[in-house]
Formats: C-alpha cells, structure tokens, sequence
C-alpha cells in the first residue's frame, strides 16, 4: 500500500529537507480502525459504567433466571465473559497504544528518514 501526500489537510507542507512522516499516517489508519472496531462492539471506554457487552451477549445463559439452567450453563456462561471481557480489554488497550504512537511520531521527517518512505 502506498501512502499518498495528503489534501486538502490543515497541515501545512514540509520544509526544504523535510517530508511527510509517512508512517504517522499508516499509524493513523490503524487507530481509525480500532476505534471503529471499538464502536461496532459497543466496547468504547466512554461506555464505561453502562452494563457491560459480555453481560448483553450472555444474558439467559446460566443462573437461576436463565433460559438454559445446568452447571454446563453456567461454566459457558462464565467462560464466554471471560472472552469478552479479555477481547474488550484488548482492543482497548491496543487503541491506547496504537495512538500514543501516533502521537508520539512527527509529523515531518528528514526527506532521507526511512519514515519518509513508509510504504512506498
């Protein structure tokens, strides 16, 4: 994939030696993605106190108040939370650093940085 010099942008373009630090935009694409990944799941950390998704895709399985009642049930049940719960945590914990990275990278380069050539 290559990573095309962007426009209309509010930033403005490099000086002379400098080019654009490519792989801040690669990074960019990735926490775009992860934050859309975090929306399709509802698992977006300004949902935080909101009943939590591993209780949503698990209600009625196991407990007394539950569809399918039987040890086997529950074990699932608890089992299934925990997936969750960890894919949940994941995600936003890749986010977190996905982004810190973005951030953390210029956005010009010395035209002879390997980050000027990212993906090209």
């Amino acid at each position: 994939m290559s990573y095309s010099t962007p426009s209309p942008s509010p930033i403005p373009p490099p000086g002379d030696g400098e080019d654009y630090n490519y792989k801040k935009f690669a990074l960019k694409r990735v926490v775009d993605a992860l934050e859309q990944a975090q929306d399709d799941l509802d698992a977006d950390p300004a949902t935080e106190g909101m009943t939590p998704k591993s209780a949503l895709l698990t209600q009625g399985l196991g407990g007394t108040e539950s569809v399918w009642q039987s040890p086997l049930a529950d074990t699932m049940h608890d089992t299934l939370v925990g997936v969750i719960d960890s894919m949940v945590s994941n995600l936003r914990n890749a986010t977190v650093e996905v982004s810190d990275d973005w951030e953390a990278e210029p956005t010009y380069v010395d035209e002879d940085d390997y980050r000027a050539k990212w993906g090209q």
